[in-house]
């Protein structure tokens, strides 16, 4: 069986990378030995395994033993061509790019993708080979830089654009990233790319602390002379089948503790119709390899990591770390062409039993073996295709395979105005030779390129007794190679010894098997009279429960009855009593002579009181002409007499007012 040459539609190169194993469980995983390297393996079931399961062999593009290191998976998996195919050649767009693990957890995955405290890994490495291409020709895009606001300008996922300073300042403050990613002042290591992280810090990630090797100055990638470029990092994770941002959540809860995270869409935007993009990331315009490595070990920060039985520290979500690369013509000034290098840490699938989960950590579980299901079934289907199959791939049945896979076909709607290439994808398998056979070798079945399936067959007992004879007496053959009859006695009696011992073993394993048979059937008996017993005792139990609820609801009843018996009385006695008091009120009445009165009408007393006062009104007038009257015909001396001996009253006085009285 020869791996399949990697045609037009396949998705994937797939690597295989065994890993180092502490575990004290036999080797269950061979790697077949190749022309210039492996590329074949055979799994072989645990020797205690009773399913008598099949012997099975996977190809895969390339197999890296224990003893690869992580320059050879970086020069080995073919990351530098497709670093290549990302920047584009000269007068012509990139290609966008995807490199992601797969495995059981603590199989190595995180080590091959992001390294340890001494040996970077191959995110770190591909920064490294990116800007130590494209360094020289790097825009300046700080804030108000006419390349900042057309970078900006020509995002087509709605998303929040930072500079690295800019970024960087405003989750540590006093200008830090300006200081630190200069300083090559080394500190004990605090890498958190193997380990995660669950708390941040308020110190800045230093360059200098990170590991060093191994060093890719020997790899040259050509740049476009006629070219500038800006490198824009982005980081997101899927966590519980959600898309959360890792660059905003820091500064987000630090200012806000209260704030949840908001989950994002993956979706074509207006100015993207033909592919999918996560819309509103924080992207954050990188100046410097060293700018892009604090960034990126801020976003791990915010991963979801968490303790487990099978590994101390094992990822919650599937990681994305994305480099997109920003091209354009550096004379006339054109528009900025974009391709993306997306780098994928995918959560380990793990078995509850082993990893000890429960509670959220188990919930977080069932969605990443759920979404490596539907991954496994795609990779699967497409497969299958590559064997001349017309399948299509159900890559929308999860937001993980939705990312992986939506871009990986050629684009057919007609808004493109150019074409656009599908991704190229690398998938790099890890796997542990001497770890849970059940989990890697599933892990194997829906990976690999080619699987080939070698059914055990059961050896017979006289060929088992034979080639048992045949190896413990091959000295009794003559040199010509012909047997004596002495020695053909000899095996004839060794073969009788064998079928008497194995005879002997036959009937005592009869005779535990029957003992067997009548401890399983008494047990069966004594458990359908337990079952017999409890079905009686819980219907006792439901007759009592029954008989006493019954008394009790009688007693309530009469008890309500009797209540509503007395307040029915009290209320006879009530009105009674009122009809009582209405009688002898009317008695009392036609007994004596009751004196009605009716009252005046009200207008009809108001036009009264009108007229009395009109009537003193005029009174007054009248007086007041008559003395003026008297007055003009009276002479001054007998007119002052006059008014001395007559007393008169003001008519205002006799309305309520103040007159006049003599002296």
């Amino acid at each position: 069986m020869e791996p399949p040459p990697r045609p037009s539609s396949s998705l994937f190169d797939v690597f295989l990378r065994l890993r180092p194993s502490n575990s004290q469980h036999a080797r269950f995983l061979t790697v077949e030995e190749g022309d210039s390297h492996p590329t074949h393996i055979t799994i072989k079931p645990p020797t205690h395994d009773n399913r008598k399961r099949a012997v099975e062999r996977f190809a895969f593009t390339r197999v890296f033993e224990e003893d690869a290191r992580q320059m050879d998976l970086f020069t080995g998996t073919g990351v530098v061509p497709m670093i290549e195919g990302v920047m584009g050649a000269p007068g012509h767009h990139g290609r966008d790019g995807l490199l992601a693990t797969l495995g059981c957890t603590g199989s190595g995955k995180s080590h091959t993708i992001l390294g340890t405290k001494t040996q970077r890994g191959l995110v770190q490495m591909t920064l490294d080979v990116v800007f130590q291409t494209c360094e020289e020709q790097l825009v300046q895009s700080f804030y108000g830089a006419p390349a900042f606001s057309s970078l900006a300008t020509a995002d087509v996922s709605e998303a929040h654009m930072f500079t690295a300073t800019a970024y960087l300042d405003s989750l540590y403050g006093d200008n830090q990233s300006e200081r630190f990613s200069r300083a090559q002042t080394p500190l004990p290591d605090c890498s958190i790319f193997s380990v995660g992280s669950t708390a941040r810090s308020n110190k800045i990630p230093r360059p200098s602390t990170l590991p060093q090797t191994p060093s890719i100055a020997d790899i040259q990638i050509p740049s476009d002379p006629s070219a500038e470029y800006a490198i824009i990092i982005s980081m997101y994770e899927v966590y519980n089948d959600r898309i959360f941002d890792l660059l905003s959540g820091n500064a987000t809860r630090n200012k806000h503790p209260s704030v949840k995270r908001r989950a994002l869409l993956f979706k074509s935007t207006e100015h993207s119709p033909d592919r999918k993009v996560v819309a509103g990331l924080t992207k954050i315009i990188c100046g410097s390899f060293e700018e892009a490595m604090m960034v990126l070990e801020t976003g791990l920060m915010e991963r979801k990591v968490a303790g487990t039985g099978s590994n101390a520290v094992s990822s919650r979500s599937h990681g994305f770390f994305n480099i997109e690369i920003k091209k354009r013509d550096a004379e006339c000034k054109g528009p900025w062409s974009s391709s993306n290098l997306t780098i994928v840490d995918l959560a380990g699938s793990e078995r509850a039993r082993n990893a000890k989960t429960a509670g959220e950590t188990l919930a977080e579980a069932g969605k990443i073996n759920e979404s490596l299901m539907y991954l496994g079934q795609c990779m699967q289907m497409q497969s299958d295709n590559q064997g001349g199959s017309k399948n299509i791939v159900p890559f929308r049945q999860c937001k993980l395979t939705e990312l992986l896979f939506s871009n990986s076909f050629p684009s057919t709607t007609r808004h493109t105005q150019q074409h656009r290439p599908p991704q190229k994808s690398i998938m790099v398998v890890t796997a542990d030779p001497q770890g849970d056979f059940n989990a890697t070798s599933q892990i194997l079945r829906y990976s690999a390129l080619a699987r080939e399936v070698t059914v055990p067959r059961i050896p017979s007992t006289s060929s088992t007794i034979l080639n048992g004879i045949t190896h413990k007496h091959t000295g009794s053959t003559t040199s010509s190679g012909r047997t004596t009859p002495s020695a053909v006695l000899e095996e004839l009696e060794n073969a009788n010894a064998e079928v008497a011992r194995l005879t002997a073993e036959i009937e005592v394993f009869a005779l535990r098997l029957s003992e067997e048979t009548a401890r399983r059937k008494a047990a069966e008996t004594s458990w359908a009279a337990a079952e017999d017993h409890m079905a009686d005792l819980e219907q006792e139990i439901r007759d009592e429960c029954y008989l006493e609820l019954e008394t009790a609801v009688d007693q309530e009843r009469r008890r309500w009855q009797t209540a509503l018996e007395n307040e029915q009385d009290n209320q006879q006695a009530h009105l009674d009593s009122k009809i009582d008091v209405v009688i002898r009120a009317t008695k009392a009445q036609m007994k004596q002579e009751v004196k009605v009165y009716e009252d005046p009408d009200p207008e009809l007393k108001d036009r009264v009181e009108e007229l009395e006062r009109e009537n003193e009104m005029l009174r007054a007038k009248l007086e007041a002409r008559e003395r003026e009257a008297h007055q003009r015909s009276a002479s001054p001396v007998k007119k002052m007499r006059v008014l001395k001996s007559k007393k008169w009253e003001d008519p205002e006085r006799a309305l309520g007012g103040y007159g006049m009285d003599d002296d």
